[in-house]
């Protein structure tokens, strides 16, 4: 999975993009729809997954983003989307879009340094700037677009025994597996069986396990959902862009992580340009960072944040009903650290805080921007040697230097170590040359033939025994905030 969102990164760099993924959206500017003004959407791997709370305006995104191509010359069974489609104004909605709303697209160009600028703007009723954009083949897959057909009253419903059967269509046995994948059993086979009743005509999924088979009409929600979004994407022209709204809807989790694994798949084999919204921390997390948005929305406005975490989206869609403060630090090690430390001083506020191991600096900055700003109460403890800034919510371990130089070079950590391993940790850290700090446990635990695990917990607690007492500003500090 690694390998294959590396390899898709790469045909995705900038200097690669337009020679792999055609003219696709690099950029669009939104000004003006439904509260979001002044808004950069920047898409920055070939998929793009839109979190927030409900009404943030993460569909608002899709939607203006389906409306950046011209219908291909090519295409005859094909209707483009326009904003108008997408915005309708009525006495119940008078002004869904400012008087001067425009959203500016940038597209890839065979010039990786200059982007194809394009803007669609109003004037008067009518919208302008539609004739200079692109060629492409653009689905949005919302809520309506797969309906099963029992609750559509589909000629295949209707129709009863009357039907009859026209053309079959087979597909691919490798997409019939990747199906499969998703929806956790295996098929014997999958079609699609083409059906008539009088002179009206249809389509129809059926799929066959273990030993017996059904169609659509006796298919779950997601199922049925699945194989007609992957039936989208594999048989639709490559270098397609698409507009998925929540594809996590009705799927276990299992079945939303191999879905996030298989939208990477597909862009790697067919070059999609992929947006999409979700409440699904699953799919985020088995997204890369470049591909993760998160948009919040309050009293001044409507924000856009790049890379956010899976942790920090889950925090902010559970509306503090997770924990009554979050505690965001860098790494695994703090995360122990301050727990211990906690438990020492304060062990009756443990059930009462959430803490989460972020990554550097600036994301702790970062995580604890966006859960304030939503309301939800967060603050950082960031490492001795970035220290604090309390204006921003962000506190500091007690010393000078990172947490692990400051537990493992204590000489009642050194000394406890050294009486149970045999191990010298200056000579250690000496020998194998370790300047990245994180390293230091695991060399240790190698030593000592032991897992790293039982190193850090052991220092820590031997740490945190002789100077406890200097966490007790840091305690109070984060018991203002409970």
């Amino acid at each position: 999975m690694a390998d294959l969102t590396k390899k898709v990164s790469i045909k995705y760099s900038e200097k690669n993009r337009y020679s792999n993924f055609g003219p696709c959206l690099r950029k669009v500017h939104i000004d003006g729809f439904r509260g979001i003004n002044k808004i950069d959407l920047t898409l920055d791997f070939p998929i793009t997954a839109i979190s927030g709370l409900n009404g943030a305006g993460k569909s608002t995104l899709g939607q203006l983003a389906i409306c950046g191509y011209k219908k291909p010359s090519t295409a005859t069974e094909y209707k483009r989307q326009y904003i108008k489609d997408f915005f309708p104004i009525s006495p119940a909605d008078p002004k869904p879009i400012s008087d001067d709303a425009k959203v500016i697209f940038h597209y890839e160009t065979d010039d990786y340094k200059k982007t194809q600028e394009v803007t669609i703007s109003r004037a008067n009723s009518a919208w302008s700037g539609y004739k200079r954009q692109p060629e492409r083949h653009c689905y949005y897959v919302g809520f309506t677009v797969y309906i099963p057909k029992v609750e559509r009253r589909d000629l295949s419903v209707y129709g009863g025994s009357a039907l009859e059967f026209t053309e079959k269509r087979e597909i691919d046995k490798e997409v019939i597996k990747k199906m499969a994948r998703i929806i956790g059993h295996k098929y014997d086979d999958v079609t699609f069986q083409g059906v008539s009743h009088k002179e009206k005509i249809s389509e129809i999924g059926i799929a066959s396990r273990l030993g017996y088979s059904y169609s659509e009409n006796n298919m779950g929600f997601g199922e049925g959902r699945i194989l007609y979004t992957i039936d989208k994407l594999e048989t639709s022209p490559e270098q397609s862009l698409f507009i998925l709204e929540e594809p996590e809807t009705s799927l276990h989790e299992s079945a939303q992580h191999e879905f996030a694994k298989y939208l990477i798949d597909v862009c790697d084999r067919r070059h999609h340009q992929i947006i999409l919204s979700t409440h699904s921390s699953v799919i985020l997390n088995a997204l890369p960072p470049d591909a993760r948005k998160l948009i919040t929305r309050d009293a001044n406005g409507v924000e856009l944040r790049n890379k956010i975490s899976a942790c920090h989206i889950r925090a902010i869609l559970s509306s503090g009903h997770v924990r009554n403060l979050d505690i965001c630090v860098e790494d695994i090690f703090a995360k122990i650290l301050l727990t211990e430390a906690i438990r020492t001083k304060r062990k009756d506020i443990l059930k009462a805080i959430a803490i989460h191991d972020i990554g550097d600096k600036d994301a702790v900055r970062e995580a604890v921007h966006v859960l304030n700003k939503t309301g939800k109460k967060s603050v950082a403890v960031r490492d001795a040697d970035v220290g604090p800034d309390i204006k921003n919510h962000l506190l500091s371990f007690p010393g000078t230097q990172p947490p692990e130089i400051e537990v493992f070079t204590h000489e009642t950590v050194s000394a406890a170590i050294k009486d149970k391993y045999g191990i010298d940790i200056n000579w250690i850290l000496d020998r194998d040359d370790i300047s990245d700090h994180h390293k230091i446990a695991k060399h240790i635990a190698q030593e000592a033939e032991t897992e790293e695990e039982v190193i850090r917990s052991f220092a820590i607690e031997k740490y945190i025994g002789e100077i406890s007492t200097e966490f007790d500003n840091l305690i109070h500090q984060i018991q203002k905030y409970l």
